[in-house]
């Protein structure tokens, strides 16, 4: 008997040991697909030691300044800036809303920010977030019982694949990882609807919305295609499950969702205000990157696909966004899946068949829906016009995201089932030796040569410089630049470090740079003058007060009478490559104009009209700005005696300037002056006015006086 227990003891030893020994394979398996997935990804970061950061300054520093600006929030009491209100643009609310928040990703880089830098902690969070998408995708493929190696392969092109890696530098389409998580359990309330499951699957949902807001949307107009093919293809029995479910906790049912399009409306919100403001983009924006043939097949240049598809991408506007290609084992697996589901659909389980073939189906719909056909044509203008939130979405292009995503599940689900089956692939050697081979095809492929990158030192150092400035009694500052191509990579690159500054200094900048620019505020990048800068703070308020801190990079030299009213201070403050003047406000305007009239009306007709050419010259020490809600416009009055004997005083009509005029600036136009209804003699007085704070002729004693006399001809 002793012997008998020994024996079994020694079985289940040696059963537990082979167990952990194949967990521990499995484990190595995962670690180092995984690793090849970042090292394919981020090979310029990890060669460079971090020294080096994908991909470009811009959007990239945008993207790590929206983190840092969250955990600002979190850590900091005396942070200047609001929730969805980042200290750039000041004094502008709601810039956040311009672009993503990356609110449901920004816990990752909080942890990692406790211990490290910003740009550091921001890298870092970058391969996280792509390890969590490697992660949630294998987690759904095991649930679905697919072997360990083609889990990998699925969880590697979902994390890793070309379109990621050409978008790294749209750090907001990386934290994709609730997406396969969301898609699991809204699966599982489909087959057995519970109360639990609706509450968690619309959970989900809203945290892919919370970390970005392109895959949010995306994931959100896919949901209800891939419940509908789903409800259309299932077995009748389960369609009578879920509308059993469904009439008898419909209370829940319609609480639970309310509770979630509340909270989704109150998240979104400040979008919708942005929306306002800033109007939606025009479709022929949105035409330019709309998916063509083409650009499924379109690489980078660095592709290892380049020598033979580069010619692919030659006609595609805009490019960059059109790189939707990942690799021949996305078409294998288009055909593994036609040929799974359509010829031998009998290698399937009934669920996972039904699962396949509507996942197959959505990828189908999706990529029609948003094709761009020759001539314009393209079923996606409809859902411009009708889908909400549709007329945002500039990049279509990038629903590449979220088709792939059904793609891969689709063809994950029929190779793991083509190659369970004997009658098919016989030999388990042989099996494993195919899943190998396209897994090594797979992988290389995606890979791409050049990575952009660029040095981050540099620009760390040059924003340090300015911070410091703006740490020596700055309330508000700005960063001026002498650029002057508003819309360039260095102008973008200059705003970026005024913001970065600003942070580290904890100092609102009026400097910004986000998808659009607030209203009024003037081009993206555009460097302002002084002038325009005090223009823009007093749309808002004239209680902003303090020290405004211009900061240029050599000796400003302004055609306004700032340095003469000694408005800017004589003692800036110097660093090594920045001079930080220093401008006290609220500064008192100051009405002056200079006005050359070329031809004298000396006599008009009632109520005649006539053109006048006028050179106006802006003396005063701000901006005439013909937009907003206090434009700068010529005007004028009749002062006189009617026919009648009464003393006149009318106010005449407004000629809009063609464009804003800054001090020591001029421009020509054509006056329109209307005449009196009533004969008489009259005095015509010429003069700027800006609307509801002054006559320019009621702040000074100089300006055109014209006697002119009206009468009774019209």
């Amino acid at each position: 008997m002793n012997q008998n227990l020994f024996s079994t003891k020694f079985i289940n030893y040696v059963g537990n040991n082979n167990k952990n020994i194949k967990t521990f394979y499995i484990a190595v398996l995962y670690t180092i697909v995984c690793v090849l997935g970042i090292f394919i990804a981020f090979y310029p970061t990890i060669i460079s030691r971090f020294a080096l950061m994908q991909t470009d300054p811009g959007d990239t520093r945008l993207n790590n300044y929206f983190l840092e600006h969250s955990f600002q929030l979190f850590i900091n009491k005396e942070y200047v800036g609001d929730l969805w209100s980042p200290a750039f643009f000041y004094p502008y609310k709601n810039v956040l809303a311009f672009s993503e928040n990356l609110f449901g990703s920004a816990p990752i880089y909080w942890l990692f920010r406790l211990f490290l830098s910003a740009d550091f902690a921001f890298q870092i969070w970058m391969i996280a977030a792509c390890i969590l998408c490697f992660a949630s995708f294998a987690f759904l493929m095991r649930r679905y019982k697919v072997s360990h190696l083609l889990s990998a392969l699925g969880a590697f092109l979902f994390a890793f694949s070309m379109p990621r890696i050409n978008q790294i530098g749209h750090q907001q389409l990386l934290p994709q990882f609730f997406t396969p998580l969301a898609f699991l359990i809204g699966w599982e309330f489909f087959l057995q609807p519970t109360r639990k499951k609706i509450a968690l699957f619309l959970l989900l949902t809203y945290l892919q919305v919370l970390a970005g807001i392109y895959l949010g949307w995306f994931l959100l107009f896919s949901l209800p295609i891939f419940f509908a093919i789903a409800y259309k293809l299932a077995p009748a029995s389960v369609r009578a499950n879920l509308l059993s479910y469904c009439r008898g906790d419909y209370k829940a049912i319609i609480t639970i969702t309310l509770v979630w399009a509340a909270t989704m409306f109150l998240t979104l919100l400040p979008y919708l205000e942005a929306k306002s403001a800033l109007g939606e983009r025009s479709y022929s924006e949105v035409d330019t990157m709309l998916p063509r043939i083409s650009s499924w097949f379109a690489v980078s240049s660095g592709s290892l696909w380049a020598p033979l598809l580069s010619w692919v991408s030659k006609s595609l506007p805009m490019e960059g966004e059109h790189r939707m290609f990942a690799g021949v084992i996305i078409f294998f697996l288009i055909v593994v899946s036609v040929y799974t589901l359509f010829k031998s659909h009998n290698l399937l389980t009934v669920q996972r068949a039904l699962l396949a073939k509507v996942c197959f189906f959505v990828f189908i719909a999706l990529f029609f829906l948003s094709l761009r056909l020759p001539f314009g044509i393209s079923l996606w203008r409809i859902i411009y016009e009708f889908v909400p939130g549709a007329s945002v979405i500039r990049a279509v292009t990038r629903i590449w995201s979220i088709a792939y995503f059904y793609l891969l599940v689709a063809g994950i689900l029929c190779f793991d089932s083509l190659l369970q089956s004997t009658l098919i692939i016989k030999g388990r050697l042989f099996k494993l030796v195919i899943v190998s081979i396209f897994c090594l095809i797979g992988i290389s492929e995606q890979f791409i040569f050049n990575l952009p990158q660029y040095a981050k030192a540099p620009l760390l150092k040059e924003t340090t410089e300015i911070s410091s400035l703006m740490k020596q009694d700055c309330n508000v500052a700005y960063l001026s630049s002498n650029l002057e191509k508003p819309i360039s990579v260095a102008s973008i690159i200059n705003q970026l470090t005024a913001m970065w500054a600003g942070i580290e200094a904890n100092v609102p900048v009026v400097n910004g740079y986000s998808s659009a620019p607030p209203p009024n505020y003037g081009g993206m990048g555009e460097s302002l003058k002084i002038s325009q800068l005090l223009n823009w703070l007093s749309f808002f308020s004239k209680n902003i007060s303090g020290n405004l801190c211009v900061i240029s990079p050599k000796l400003l030299v302004q055609k306004d009478n700032f340095i003469a009213s000694s408005a800017l201070q004589k003692n800036a403050t110097l660093s090594s490559n920045f001079i930080s003047y220093r401008i006290k406000l609220p500064i008192e305007q100051i009405f002056q104009q200079e006005i050359k009239v070329f031809e004298y009306p000396r006599k008009m007709g009632i109520n005649l009209q006539k053109k006048v050419p006028i050179i106006l010259r802006n003396t005063s020490n701000f901006l005439w700005s013909n937009k907003g809600e206090k434009p700068t416009n010529l005007s004028y009055r009749w002062i006189g005696i009617d026919s009648q004997g009464k003393l006149t005083n009318i106010e005449g009509n407004r000629t809009q300037l063609p464009f804003d005029v800054s001090p020591g600036e001029s421009v020509a136009i054509n006056a329109v002056i209307t005449a009196p209804t009533i004969p008489g003699e009259y005095t015509l007085i010429l003069t700027m006015v800006q609307e509801t704070v002054a006559w320019f002729s009621e702040k000074q004693s100089s300006y055109p006086k014209i006697d002119v006399t009206v009468t009774s001809d019209s």
